[in-house]
């Protein structure tokens, strides 16, 4: 992924955005026997999920997701691509 000079690069076309949002989704069926996740995402974007909408067609109404669930999806998306926490030893 290229880099952003404002740090997290924006998704590039539509289909781009609602696979971040369905990513966010399939993370919570995932994790869904694992209590102490699924009430540290519900507390973040518990209410932007009970207002989305899709469309016939399957695909998300895109005026139905807030600016919460738009940040949180790219942000899990991104954090794929940083390099991973390492502690040093003192």
């Amino acid at each position: 992924m290229e880099k952003n000079r404002n740090g997290m690069p924006s998704p590039i076309s539509r289909s781009e955005f609602e696979h971040n949002v369905f990513l966010t989704i399939d993370a919570l069926f995932r994790h869904r026997d694992n209590e102490s996740f699924l009430a540290n995402h519900m507390m973040v974007i518990g209410d932007s999920l009970e207002h989305l909408r899709l469309l016939p067609n399957g695909r998300f109404l895109l005026s139905s997701i807030d600016e919460m669930l738009r940040l949180h999806s790219n942000m899990l998306e991104w954090e794929k691509y940083l390099p991973p926490i390492t502690k040093n030893k003192k």
